[in-house]
């Protein structure tokens, strides 16, 4: 018949449990705040600049997938948003008016430009989706 465990050896092998126990712990709780902790916020710049008298700007929020437009009566217009996360895609579109002139788009995400483009003449516009 086997003899048993001495004392020392019972409270070794206790404390290797509840140290186990305890990073396993530890270890799921860091988990669950690591994957659900949110994105930091993006600064993302929409500008528009150019000799266009009116122009009309479309552009994204990251709300949602929704767009808001506005109409341009003077130029240089800037814009800018926080989006959770760096987003994949987004769009600004700018259409000169009927009395014609130029423009020129810029989106910058995180300080980086993403697009860029320019348009001339009346009812053109410029895309600077990214």
């Amino acid at each position: 018949m086997a003899e048993p465990d001495p004392p020392e050896r019972q409270s070794r092998r206790k404390w290797l449990v509840v140290t186990a126990s305890a990073a396993l712990v530890v270890g799921a709780i860091a988990l669950v705040v690591w994957t659900t902790a949110p994105e930091p916020p993006v600064r993302v710049v929409y500008q528009v600049s150019g000799t266009a008298e009116r122009a009309t700007v479309t552009y994204s929020t990251f709300r949602g997938g929704e767009t808001r437009r506005e109409e341009l009566t003077a130029l240089p217009w800037r814009m800018e948003l926080l989006a959770t996360g760096e987003p994949d895609h987004g769009v600004l579109t700018v259409t000169i008016g009927p009395d014609g002139g130029d423009v020129a788009c810029e989106v910058r995400v995180a300080e980086v430009v993403r697009r860029s483009a320019t348009a001339k003449g009346p009812h053109t516009s410029a895309l600077c989706g990214f």
